[in-house]
């Protein structure tokens, strides 16, 4: 058993990284392996681009997926990419620590998935879904937020935060995962004010206290329910007597 925390956040002294030490921690605690790569601090590219493979099959038109699949096939993909895809392959938990920021993940996490999900070892036509390359594996999202918890509810200004974490929960999904339901802590911002550091500081180490105590039973954690291959019509839209498990994919008289 092993675990991967790729860390997304440019501040290395940031609460974020501070909770992917924590988590690697009690992962080593437990007797469980960790490899922990920070995106900013190696300077990973994010941006996908005709430049990266060294002999392209069509050099007049950049095909990302065909790209992607002649690099693996040849074994060229360029080596950051083979590194991480490694790392990836090799892991039995993928824990993503990152900020909230816009609404969304950090560009940079968005492009670590768009290069290291390489068309072809990690996903095709066959290998998709509760199919995927891997399934039985497990992967979670631990985010922080600057909004509080209330605002980042389902009738909160800033919108249902897990709902907007769907789409990367989705993708991990796609390519196997069981994904956990994510860890979130809210109201994380730099700089305090001096009459409220300390509240500030005492809420963000309980909530590190209470991440380590769930991670020491990462196992039992909630797996958020994805509709399964059987669910589906003809490979495209969801059967009339399946269960709707998100806004994201429903039925179409529920509007």
């Amino acid at each position: 058993m092993r675990a991967l925390i790729p860390l997304v956040h440019p501040e290395p002294r940031s609460f974020n990284a501070h909770l992917a030490a924590q988590a690697a921690q009690q992962m080593r605690h437990d007797g469980l392996p960790v490899q922990m790569i920070n995106l900013h601090a190696n300077g990973f590219d994010p941006l996908e681009a005709p430049h990266h493979p060294p002999r392209r099959p069509r050099p007049d038109r950049f095909d990302a997926q065909r790209e992607q699949r002649h690099s693996a096939e040849q074994g060229q993909l360029p080596i950051d990419v083979q590194r991480h895809l490694h790392l990836l392959q090799t892991t039995d938990l993928l824990i993503l620590q990152f900020p909230l920021w816009w609404f969304a993940a950090p560009a940079i996490l968005k492009g670590w998935l768009d290069r290291v999900l390489v068309y072809g070892p990690v996903y095709n036509s066959r290998q998709r879904h509760e199919h995927g390359v891997m399934r039985g594996k497990r992967a979670l999202l631990s985010v922080t937020t600057g909004a509080s918890a209330r605002a980042c509810a389902v009738d909160g200004r800033e919108g249902d935060t897990r709902l907007l974490l769907w789409p990367l929960m989705y993708s991990l999904r796609y390519i196997g995962f069981e994904v956990m339901e994510p860890h979130l802590v809210h109201a994380v911002r730099s700089g305090p004010a001096p009459e409220r550091a300390q509240a500030h500081d005492a809420a963000l180490a309980a909530a590190t206290d209470d991440y380590r105590k769930r991670l020491a039973h990462w196992r039992q954690w909630p797996i958020v329910p994805f509709n399964d291959s059987e669910d589906v019509e003809d490979g495209v839209a969801l059967r009339a007597e399946a269960t709707a498990y998100s806004p994201f994919i429903r039925h179409r008289d529920a509007g």
